[in-house]
């Protein structure tokens, strides 16, 4: 008996409409095609993202030399790729090199506060600049590998280690300025609150430093007072004089 050919039926969904659904399920698959490879992270390190674009070829010209040059140092272009992303995205030793303002530098908690956090605006990436080799910088890169984090653990195993380490660190300078400035933490909040509310605020700034170097909502102020601003209502709400002992 033959076998009957099913005919799908021709979709009726207006253009637009179909267009939409299209798209739709692209960026599924999309979603779908970085899990896929994040689970392979954790069995073998490869290259993801604007990595795996890296030319071993252009990166030897910058010395006038050719590909064999950073093969033969590496192996593979491909190991090449893999061994800079590993360490872009495991910066510890930049976490260290902080330096933030002394508190005796300053005559209030509040001058202190936004000199802090201007500082740290400074520290992150700026809108247009040219590309080096900075904190601002691998922490850009490391966004292009952040979507791979909801599954691979090598890519969010260092990432939270970091986390941790500047938290930690923000504990001891806000710690510090809150003794020098006789004032105490408010009912229900702790030092480490505060670091990892400070922590995540200077983060989420930054995002918005990668696309524009004025204030999202004022472009008459620069984007360092959205976040000197944002900074000062944390601190004031975290914050208050130490009463009498």
């Amino acid at each position: 008996m033959k076998a009957v050919k099913r005919v799908r039926a021709r979709s009726t969904l207006p253009k637009p409409d179909a267009r939409m659904r299209y798209i739709n399920i692209g960026e599924l698959e999309v979603l779908q095609q970085i899990r896929k490879d994040a689970k392979l992270l954790d069995d073998r390190l490869l290259a993801i993202g604007p990595f795996a674009r890296l030319d071993a070829g252009a990166v030897a010209a910058h010395d006038g030399k050719t590909r064999g040059a950073i093969t033969n140092l590496f192996g593979s272009q491909a190991a090449f790729q893999t061994e800079t992303m590993a360490r872009a995205l495991s910066t510890p030793d930049w976490i260290q090199r902080i330096e933030y303002p002394a508190p005796g530098a300053f005559g209030t908690a509040e001058e202190w506060v936004d000199a802090f956090f201007i500082g740290q605006s400074a520290r992150g990436p700026k809108h247009g600049a040219k590309p080096s080799v900075s904190y601002a910088f691998l922490w850009a890169l490391w966004l292009g590998a952040l979507p791979y984090g909801l599954w691979s653990k090598r890519i969010s195993r260092p990432s939270m280690a970091e986390h941790r380490q500047w938290v930690r660190q923000l504990e001891d300078v806000f710690a510090n300025a809150i003794n020098h400035f006789a004032l105490a933490m408010r009912e229900g909040a702790t030092v480490r609150d505060l670091a990892n509310a400070a922590a995540n605020l200077i983060e989420g700034v930054w995002l918005n430093q990668c696309l524009t170097g004025a204030h999202p909502c004022d472009a008459a102020q620069p984007i360092a007072t959205a976040l000197c601003r944002a900074g000062r209502m944390l601190w004031l709400g975290a914050t208050k004089p130490r009463g009498p002992e």
